[in-house]
């Protein structure tokens, strides 16, 4: 019976890690839509302010050349004075949504991190459970397991240093050959 209540144990212990990750992976999933619609409403919205600037300029440039014909440039400041008050808050409002568009961009990007760092990690304990049941197995040495680990380690430990090799390579900046072999340095 005690085979069994292990068994059970088990296998109750795998059920609840398996809820636990599906829930954590669609609510950072869930989140995620959110973020991503809120900053595809405010860029909506900039764009419709910038819309707005632009009519706003064209005012000012018109009432300016007006101006000019009329009075030769003099007291230009009171005939630019009420287009500048539009503009104003609308400049204010569209700096406002980039920096809120900023925040949002770097909480999706901590995310998306956040996600690919459980991946290493996930991926290195893999590898632990692999090599220990190679080592109750005798199929491997301790040494060997820990030689073996501390290269998936290495893995885990550079993962920024990692992450910053892939985005180099995507922006052009290192060949596939000079990313495979700075890679391989860190045990990617």
């Amino acid at each position: 019976m005690g085979l069994f209540n292990k068994i059970k144990t088990q296998a109750s212990t795998i059920g609840t890690n398996i809820s636990d990750s599906t829930s954590k992976l669609s609510s950072d999933i869930a989140t995620s839509a959110k973020e991503n619609a809120k900053l595809s409403a405010i860029r909506s919205e900039i764009t419709s302010i910038e819309g707005q600037l632009n009519i706003g300029y064209k005012d000012i440039g018109k009432k300016y050349v007006q101006n000019l014909l009329a009075n030769q440039g003099e007291n230009i400041e009171v005939a630019l004075q009420e287009p500048l008050s539009r503009i104003e808050p609308l400049l204010e409002k569209k700096i406002e949504l980039e920096d809120e568009a900023i925040e949002i961009e770097k909480k999706i990007k901590d995310q998306i991190i956040i996600q690919e760092k459980a991946i290493f990690q996930k991926e290195y304990d893999q590898e632990k459970e692999k090599l220990e049941k190679a080592v109750k197995l005798d199929v491997l040495s301790k040494e060997e397991m820990e030689e073996k680990l501390a290269k998936a380690r290495l893995k885990l430990d550079n993962f920024d240093n990692i992450r910053k090799l892939k985005k180099q390579e995507e922006m052009g900046l290192i060949t596939k050959t000079e990313l495979a072999e700075k890679l391989a340095v860190f045990g990617a």
